[in-house]
């Protein structure tokens, strides 16, 4: 299965229209409320930088998943979940998940989701050598790891592109106010550096989706 979003350009440049003509969704998506918060949010100095960084995460969620659904295969089921905590890997701010099912009635069965291709996003606005931290961390349990920044946070991480690379870590930089996306590095789909953490996750998104604690986007 391709992974989605997937590419091996060191630099690619996606504009993504702000109203995107839509002949048809290829494919199903779904949102999945994983019921984590984080409590240190709701402390005032951190209040307005979070905002911020949620504000961002927003538009970019939005600009990519508008890319994916017009080019992921109509066979696959799409899914994106915020706030994704495993205890010991920390909490990814966005993951995007992509799996083929086995069937129209066993959409999240063990056997569809033993391929599920998962993608964790760490986004920050300034902090980028915290948010590169984090996200090495989420390459324990998902399939690839990238860090979403600014474009003038962006141009300082690019001087350290080559810790990026040696963390295996993607490095991609979106405009909100244009709706650009630079892929400046796109790590590869591979396994998960730890399986049990790898299960546990599987685990946990199925759960939520069996539960119905989503909904179709």
């Amino acid at each position: 299965m391709r992974c989605p979003g997937c590419t091996c350009v060191s630099h690619f440049r996606v504009i993504i229209p702000r109203s995107m003509p839509r002949i048809s969704s290829p494919s199903t998506h779904r949102r999945i409320s994983f019921g984590c918060h984080d409590t240190r949010r709701n402390l005032p100095s951190a209040s307005s930088s979070k905002r911020g960084e949620s504000n961002f995460l927003a538009r970019f969620e939005k600009a990519y998943l508008s890319l994916e659904l017009d080019t992921t295969p109509r066979v696959h089921s799409l899914a994106t979940g915020r706030e994704f905590a495993l205890e010991g890997f920390g909490r990814a701010d966005l993951l995007f998940m992509a799996w083929k099912p086995s069937s129209a009635k066993e959409d999240f069965t063990a056997l569809a989701l033993k391929n599920l291709r998962v993608t964790a996003f760490e986004a920050k606005l300034k902090d980028w050598r915290k948010g590169l931290a984090q996200a090495s961390r989420y390459r324990f349990f998902a399939n690839r790891s990238l860090l979403v920044l600014p474009p003038e946070t962006a141009a300082i991480a690019l001087s350290f592109l080559r810790t990026f690379r040696a963390l295996n870590v993607g490095l991609w930089e979106f405009d909100s106010a244009s709706s650009i996306l630079r892929r400046h590095f796109t790590p590869r789909c591979g396994k998960a550096l730890n399986s049990k953490a790898r299960e546990k996750a599987i685990q946990m998104i199925s759960t939520r989706l069996k539960l119905g604690q989503c909904f179709e986007g």
